[in-house]
């Protein structure tokens, strides 16, 4: 039922939350979508994934300098400084599909790159996120003892930490200012004091390590 974190590289919660992202996606979508912008998108590890996993066209955008990225990861790769400009001032091109995994708790102004996310989607596109899950059991009793949560911290100088929370409710509130409605909330695994559940282990948000959320444009036309 559960194993160490350490123990296999596939065990990392981040290469967890990639895999469990492209499932939540495939289980919605059985066929191959066209065109996807990967938003944070890192050295290119959610990519490699999305590619294996037969998504043809993957685009991303990320902070870090062209030479930060793996080789043949992304058809594209173009940087932006997420908190100073606006996806759609240096995109000129729509997309079916953005992703957006673990980025927006890490910026000044998650408001404004969600609203850019949804400009940049076509009418039937869908907009895929993940962010920590600052209310699940664990994070309760962390912000019953401390004050606080442990997911949010610096833990070293100069690092770009988790900085943005985002309970339901304000999730809710930042997708209906941006024009986007969800269309569902998936489930997640349990990672906990250096554990984590077995991958195709599913528990509901209070017990999630990470919250998953599929948005759609209002009004956008029925898959």
């Amino acid at each position: 039922m559960i194993e160490r974190i350490k123990s296999r590289p596939d065990a990392f919660p981040q290469r967890r939350r990639h895999q469990d992202l492209i499932e939540f996606i495939r289980e919605e979508k059985s066929g191959l979508v066209g065109r996807v912008l990967d938003v944070g998108c890192g050295p290119g590890y959610l990519a490699e994934l999305m590619r294996e996993a037969g998504f043809p066209e993957i685009h991303g955008v990320d902070w870090g300098t062209p030479s930060s990225v793996i080789p043949n990861s992304l058809a594209s790769y173009q940087q932006v400084d997420l908190n100073e400009q606006r996806l759609e001032e240096v995109i000129d091109s729509k997309f079916d599909l953005i992703v957006c995994s673990d980025t927006l708790e890490h910026l000044e102004c998650p408001a404004k790159v969600i609203r850019s996310m949804r400009q940049l989607l076509t009418d039937t596109g869908s907009l895929y996120v993940t962010v920590p899950n600052c209310a699940n059991v664990f994070q309760r009793v962390s912000w019953l003892l401390t004050g606080n949560s442990y997911r949010y911290r610096t833990e070293r100088p100069g690092e770009f930490g988790h900085i943005s929370l985002f309970p339901s409710s304000v999730m809710n509130s930042l997708i209906n200012r941006a024009g986007l409605r969800q269309v569902r909330k998936g489930k997640g695994y349990i990672a906990a004091a250096g554990f984590i559940t077995r991958k195709g282990m599913k528990f509901s948000d209070f017990w999630s390590y990470s919250s998953y959320y599929h948005f759609k444009p209002v009004g956008s036309k029925p898959e």
